[in-house]
C-alpha cells in the first residue's frame, strides 16, 4: 500500500473498492458482496460516500482515480477509515488486518500530523470511539441469543412445520410420530446450516439469517412423500 494514490472527499482521505481488494488480497465483486450481506452495519457518511450523478461528475473531473470507462460510471463508493475498518473486520484474514493498520498509520493519518491540537484532539476522541466500537462488535459477534429470540425461532418453526403439513386438521398433524420428524428434519438441517450443536447457540448477530431460514425452509425426500401419502390415505378412508 505504500504506493497509493490519495484520494480525498470532503476534506477526508478515502479509498476505492479497488483499492480495498488489491489491499486486501481479495477481489471487487468479495468488497461488494461483503457489503450488500453486512449493509445494516454500514452508515453512508460515516463508513462510505456513494456519488451520483453531478457529484459523480464533479469528483471525477477534480480526482485521478484511475478508472477506466469513468464516462459509464453512475455509482462511486468510497470508503472512510471506518468502512476500511469494517471491511478488514468481515473479511478477518491476517493480510486485511496488516493491511488495514498500514493504512490506519499511514495514509489515514498523514493529514493529522499538519493539524491543530484542538482537531487532532479531536481525531484522537473519534478513533477512541472506534476501538470502542471495535470491542462492542467483538462482544456481539461471540453473544448468543437470548430467551426471547429462542422462543422465536422456535414460534416460527412451529409455524412453517404446520405450513408444510398443511395445518392443525390434516391427518398427519394428529400423526405425532411423523410431525416429529418433520420438526427433527428442520433443526437438523438448521443446526448444519447455522453450524451450531442447538439453535439455543445462535449468534445474535445471526439471528436475522436465522429467521429467514427457518421462515423459508422447505422438506423434501422421502418425508414429504411419507405426509403426502399420509394425508391422502385418510382422505379415501372419509
Amino acid at each position: 500500500m505504500n504506493n497509493l494514490t490519495v484520494i480525498e472527499h470532503q476534506s477526508q482521505r478515502v479509498l476505492l473498492t479497488s483499492q480495498l481488494a488489491t489491499g486486501y488480497e481479495t477481489d471487487v465483486k468479495n468488497i461488494q458482496m461483503n457489503f450488500s450481506n453486512h449493509k445494516q452495519r454500514f452508515e453512508e457518511g460515516k463508513h462510505y460516500h456513494r456519488l451520483t450523478g453531478e457529484v459523480l461528475k464533479r469528483f471525477l473531473q477534480v480526482n485521478d482515480v484511475g478508472l477506466q470507462n469513468q464516462s459509464k460510471i453512475r455509482t462511486l463508493y468510497l470508503w472512510t477509515e471506518r468502512g476500511a475498518l469494517r471491511h478488514a473486520k468481515i473479511l478477518d484474514t491476517d493480510k486485511a488486518w496488516e493491511v488495514y493498520e498500514e493504512l490506519e498509520d499511514i495514509y489515514f493519518r498523514v493529514k493529522q500530523l499538519k493539524l491543530s491540537k484542538e482537531l487532532q484532539a479531536i481525531f484522537q476522541l473519534d478513533h477512541k470511539q472506534q476501538q470502542f466500537e471495535t470491542r462492542l462488535d467483538n462482544l456481539e459477534n461471540n453473544t448468543t441469543i437470548d430467551f426471547g429470540q429462542q422462543r422465536n425461532l422456535q414460534v416460527l418453526a412451529q409455524k412453517t412445520v404446520l405450513r408444510i403439513i398443511g395445518g392443525k386438521e390434516t391427518p398427519v398433524y394428529r400423526d405425532k410420530p411423523i410431525r416429529s420428524k418433520v420438526f427433527s428434519s428442520l433443526w437438523r438441517d438448521y443446526k448444519d446450516y447455522m453450524q451450531v450443536a442447538s439453535y439455543r447457540d445462535t449468534l445474535k448477530i445471526d439471528y436475522n439469517r436465522a429467521v429467514t431460514y427457518i421462515t423459508n425452509w422447505r422438506l423434501n425426500g422421502k418425508l414429504l412423500r411419507e405426509i403426502e401419502e399420509c394425508n391422502s390415505q385418510m382422505e379415501l378412508v372419509i
